[in-house]
């Protein structure tokens, strides 16, 4: 027999190792968008400096305005970086959920930068109509907008990918604006040849086009960010997983107030679940570690999800009695569980029998393991009780573990245990009959 000390130990230390593995993996997550855009910051810096000092020994405008552009970069990334630093603190007293908003916050000044950079480009590319830059060196000056733009479109995916792998807001919103330098470094490779033949305006229309690119990619952020500061749920797919999961698990007689809502990388969630009264706290704790563990594991950005127990009473009741022979209710109970020939269930609603079938025991003859299939076979039929005279201990485990409760009945017809269930007269069995052939 199960100690339930032993089991409410073993229990808990396994609560203990999803926990610690779901903090693992968000904090995984953190440290790898750290590591990401520590990256970004350098290679945005070798950059900036790069289109620095070959926009001013070319002269280009459009170059120098770019090098700008790519300076409000560095200050998104060490933004970025920041937040997903802080975000790996450990909760305290005043911050018991833990620090996880501080990316989103990152995310939010970002598309503050982002949109200054679209301010900021939108006016020069008003004040370049009707005019031309001086171009020198213009080699060089092309080559740079050439590779800034190759090397930032597939940095820029990069983030992306990391990005939406851990959830992380801000690497998305960097992975997204450095892909369109591919554009504004086109742009500008385009306005470098412009000038450099004397072709006005066309510096001016291209980059008004670059900075609504830009306008789009900072909303996008702008708005990303303070839909989760607010709470927003998370997209559909994953609230449509955590229900699949509820329905599910045996024992849950109904759920409800199911709620997802985003916190930074990090998704928290909660739902109230109806478990029927006869219950004990065993069974009860056993089903939410069960919620708990499997919610986890289909969605690893869920770092906490709480499982609220409310009482639930049904009118229906779906229970099974094993017998001997197919006929009406009056047909004689099994003596023996696993050995019965048949198994009547019995469908009630309101205390009143609204209808019953039988199932043959296709395990009778077996000579191993006949409790265990004959309880399975019970489990399929969701079953809420079931009725015996004697139950084995491997039976008595497996139907338990499918949250079936058993009743003792120890006279001689079916229908006498079924009125006796009804009427509150039956016993529940809480320890297996060591007699019971298994």
């Amino acid at each position: 027999m199960d100690n339930p000390v032993t089991n409410r130990y073993a229990l808990s230390v396994e609560a203990l190792w999803l926990e610690n593995m779901v903090h693992s993996n968000v904090k995984e997550n953190l440290k790898r968008g750290e590591k990401v855009a520590n990256q970004a910051l350098w290679l945005e810096s070798s950059i900036v400096v790069a289109k620095t000092v070959i926009g001013v020994l070319s002269g280009s405008t459009v170059l120098i305005s770019d090098a700008i552009h790519s300076g409000s970069d560095i200050m998104s990334i060490f933004t970025s970086w920041l937040g997903l630093k802080i975000s790996q603190k450990k909760p305290n007293e005043r911050f018991s959920y833990g620090f996880y908003k501080a990316e989103s916050l990152g995310t939010l000044l970002i598309s503050a930068i982002i949109l200054f950079a679209f301010y900021d480009m939108f006016r020069r590319g008003i004040e370049l109509f009707g005019s031309y830059s001086e171009i020198r060196i213009p080699v060089f000056a092309l080559a740079v907008s050439f590779l800034d733009a190759l090397t930032l479109f597939f940095f820029g995916n990069y983030e992306i990918k990391v990005g939406k792998a851990t959830n992380t807001q801000s690497l998305v919103a960097m992975g997204k604006e450095n892909r369109t330098h591919i554009f504004s470094s086109g742009i500008v490779f385009i306005g470098i040849l412009a000038s450099y033949f004397k072709y006005p305006n066309v510096e001016a229309i291209f980059t008004l086009v670059i900075s609504f690119l830009i306008l789009k990619i900072g909303w996008e952020a702008l708005r990303d960010s303070i839909f989760t500061l607010m709470d927003i749920s998370p997209d559909t797919e994953i609230s449509e997983r955590v229900v699949s999961i509820l329905e599910a698990i045996p024992g849950i007689e109904e759920y409800s107030d199911l709620r997802l809502r985003e916190s930074g990388p990090s998704i928290f969630g909660e739902v109230r679940i109806g478990i029927r009264k006869s219950r004990d706290a065993k069974s009860i704790y056993r089903i939410t570690n069960l919620i708990e563990e499997k919610v986890k594991k289909s969605v690893s950005q869920i770092e906490y999800f709480t499982v609220k127990v409310e009482p639930f009473e049904s009118v229906y009741k779906h229970i099974a009695v094993p017998v001997e022979r197919k006929g009406d209710l009056d047909v004689e109970i099994s003596k023996k569980f696993a050995r019965a020939s048949y198994f009547l269930f019995v469908n009630i609603k309101n205390d009143s029998i609204v209808g019953y079938y039988f199932i043959d025991n296709p395990y009778k003859g077996d000579t191993s393991k006949v409790g265990l299939s004959a309880s399975k076979l019970i489990a399929k039929q969701e079953v809420d009780d079931l009725i015996v005279s004697e139950i084995g201990e491997i039976s008595f485990y497996t139907l338990r573990d499918n949250f079936i409760d058993l009743y003792k009945f120890n006279g001689d017809t079916a229908n006498e245990a079924v009125r006796n269930y009804i009427k509150g007269n039956l016993s529940e069995i809480t320890y297996p009959d060591e007699r019971e052939q298994k």
